[in-house]
């Protein structure tokens, strides 16, 4: 009985103000987001997937009742959303359904008092698109944001105001994600104008959140890895050239860092607006180990060279710079054979000694450059 003499005269399309001619204010409207579970953000598709629901309150001056003197004291009632007016509202950059308001059979109640005060509790899943930045992965801390709108009032019409902080964690529902920790929660209301023409401006309200990653994970999946291959290519300082499996170590080290780079580059958006540092360091690593090749290879072909072969004066100028690096008192490899650098000539194996040391040296600057990177830049 109350219900049907409360709609007979109430249209739930137009605002629920009695004189809308005579409202010098616009109509107030109230909202709190909760997150009840994080699913997490996905970096290939940069999307953020959160479950949360919230608390829409507003005064609605036509649906109530003196509940006093009749209708046997009911002071509230629940009523299908489609019943009552509900503000239109949209999250728009969600990618899948931007309205709030589900219709059909998953359509929500309101809440209505006898003062006309009504809550309205819309839940959603949302998946909105938040640009990551990949460049301190995987120590990375981001910020997404839900962005919601008010598309068909502008606010003339009605405002949306946050209740307190505007967002928070839902004690009783709350889920921790594995992969992220919300660092920080906030909200503001905010004002655009009309995409047509500039002649209105229109109420809404952006949601911040900040998450960083937990990467005790990674650390032991891909770091750790990472670091025992670094280590691991130090070892050709100390094989022997004349060692028939130094090349093929060196190929095995290549080769693992790429399939290492393949797997890290799965996970990534496919953007050049930010690039991981990370992923820098093990290109970093292709590249020495490239070069480690190289030189492998040639310091392989120079001993098959005699001693009696001469390098052109080109080659001895090439050289001559890493020859400062060199011990001068270093013992001789072949016993027996005539010191061709007493006489002031160069010879191959000067050439492939020093070709080591310039290896050694690379090798070592790597280790250096690659740590500081991760010390100073990434954590």
């Amino acid at each position: 009985m109350l219900r049907q003499n409360l709609s007979e005269h109430y249209n739930p399309e137009l605002l629920p103000i009695l004189d809308i001619n005579n409202s010098s204010l616009p109509f107030q409207i109230n909202a709190k987001l909760f997150v009840m579970a994080l699913q997490g953000l996905e970096y290939k598709t940069q999307i953020l997937t959160a479950s949360v629901f919230w608390i829409f309150t507003w005064k609605d001056e036509i649906f109530r009742w003196d509940h006093y003197l009749e209708y046997k004291n009911i002071s509230r009632l629940t009523v299908k959303a489609s019943d009552v007016w509900v503000p239109e509202v949209f999250i728009v950059n969600d990618v899948r359904k931007m309205p709030i308001r589900n219709t059909g059979d998953n359509e929500e109640y309101v809440i209505v008092k006898s003062n006309g005060y009504m809550t309205w509790f819309p839940a959603k899943e949302l998946q909105t698109s938040c640009a990551v930045d990949v460049s301190k992965y995987p120590f990375d801390t981001q910020a997404c944001t839900i962005r919601m709108e008010a598309w068909y009032h502008d606010n003339k019409s009605f405002v949306l105001n946050t209740i307190g902080s505007g967002i928070e964690t839902s004690d009783a529902h709350f889920v921790e994600n594995g992969e992220w920790d919300i660092l920080n929660l906030s909200a503001n209301p905010f004002q655009y104008q009309d995409y047509a023409d500039n002649s209105s401006a229109y109420s809404g309200i952006h949601y911040k959140l900040i998450l960083k990653r937990r990467s005790s994970y990674l650390l032991i999946t891909t770091a750790f890895p990472f670091v025992i291959l670094m280590a691991l290519n130090l070892l050709v300082i100390v094989i022997p050239t004349e060692c028939g499996e130094k090349l093929g170590f060196c190929m095995s080290q290549f080769l693992t860092m790429i399939v290492f780079l393949t797997l890290i580059a799965q996970d990534m958006p496919s953007s050049s607006l930010t690039i991981s540092y990370y992923t820098c360091i093990i290109s970093l690593q292709i590249l020495v180990s490239g070069i480690t090749i190289l030189i492998v290879a040639i310091s392989t072909y120079l001993q098959t060279r005699t001693l009696e072969d001469r390098p052109s004066y080109l080659v001895r100028v090439m050289f001559s710079p890493i020859g400062y690096f060199q011990d001068s008192n270093r013992k001789k490899r072949c016993t027996g054979v005539r010191d061709f650098r007493q006489e002031g000539v160069i010879t191959w194996l000067d050439i492939d000694r020093r070709l080591n040391c310039g290896l050694n040296i690379l090798l070592l600057l790597n280790v250096i450059a690659t740590v500081s990177i991760f010390v100073f830049v990434i954590i």
